[in-house]
């Protein structure tokens, strides 16, 4: 057996660590993102960017990145986090959880139905507060059907 002096493993092992310090993340295994474990196919479906035809009535932008949502209708902005169902009947369920926006919005819910069709996405909402609507057809009190496109990602 061959004796190795002290002196030299504990040089071996400064220069072990000084070079996991220095290289850093290199040594250690990136970890999974986080949002990919937990978003549901139905969600990772509806990620990117959507908006309305320039011709629509009510304007609108949405963008989705994980389970957090930005809106913009008619100039107004609202964030917060998006919930689907998929499972839902008749048509899969969307809740916008509000954490900011204009007046009292902020803390409620937005609650809606949609319907994806490749890059189309018809999605019919209540204001915040108000109850679920029950199909796509527009109609009703504070309700409000936004027919949305997927915008190309810039190359």
């Amino acid at each position: 057996m061959i004796s190795i002096p002290k002196s030299f493993r504990i040089a071996a092992l400064s220069a072990l660590a000084a070079s996991a310090i220095v290289a850093g993340p290199a040594f250690v295994a990136s970890p999974a993102r986080a949002e990919d474990a937990v978003l549901s196919p139905a969600l990772k479906s509806l990620q990117g960017d959507w908006t309305s035809r320039e011709d629509a009535e009510i304007q609108a932008d949405w963008t989705i990145k994980d389970d957090t949502i930005k809106v913009t209708v008619n100039g107004t902005e609202y964030a917060g986090k998006v919930v689907v169902d998929d499972a839902a009947k008749p048509h899969p369920a969307l809740t916008i959880e509000i954490k900011e926006g204009p007046g009292d919005a902020a803390g409620q819910s937005a609650k809606g139905v949609y319907k994806l069709d490749g890059e189309k996405l018809l999605v019919n909402i209540g204001a915040p507060g108000q109850d679920r609507p029950t199909d796509l057809n527009p109609g009703g009190t504070d309700v409000y059907l936004f027919s949305l496109t997927k915008k190309k990602a810039a190359k």
